[in-house]
């Protein structure tokens, strides 16, 4: 039976990830606070508690991100009329910017590591990718 090259994956999955800081360097964002963006733009408005359990992440790793998104002014604060001890945050001008400099240089580096490959390709490594997560997601609040 094959084995999972699972060292070659982690080299793998090393240089995709130094590829994508790389990439998002640009927006000025790193890879958490990117994606910390892109959920809240589907979003609207949330809170830290809220963000933190749709990343997968501790609400102390959800704070610190948030409190540097605020900080860097792509975040806003409005208080949350429904429990006076949390508050909602929302995108500002600067943070939709920032993400959409980030998705516009993701796409180009999505291009490039897609660009010889074909649809099934893609779609069998989507499917991989799904499958190698699924058994890990429970094992670890910080999914960042």
């Amino acid at each position: 039976m094959e084995q999972l090259q699972i060292i070659d994956l982690l080299k793998a999955l090393q240089k995709l990830d130094k590829r994508v800081g790389i990439a998002l360097m640009y927006a000025g964002l790193r890879p958490p606070q990117f994606r910390l963006l892109d959920l809240l733009d589907g979003m609207g408005q949330a809170t830290v508690s809220e963000l933190s359990s749709a990343l997968g992440v501790t609400r102390a790793s959800a704070s610190v991100l948030v409190n540097e998104l605020i900080k860097s002014h792509c975040l806003a604060v409005i208080e949350n009329p429904s429990d006076r001890r949390s508050f909602h945050v929302r995108m500002t001008e600067l943070g939709r910017d920032k993400l959409a400099v980030g998705r516009s240089d993701l796409s180009v580096l999505q291009g490039r590591i897609t660009h010889d490959l074909d649809a099934e390709t893609i779609r069998q490594l989507n499917l991989i990718t799904r499958r190698l997560l699924a058994p890990l997601r429970d094992e670890s609040s910080e999914g960042l």
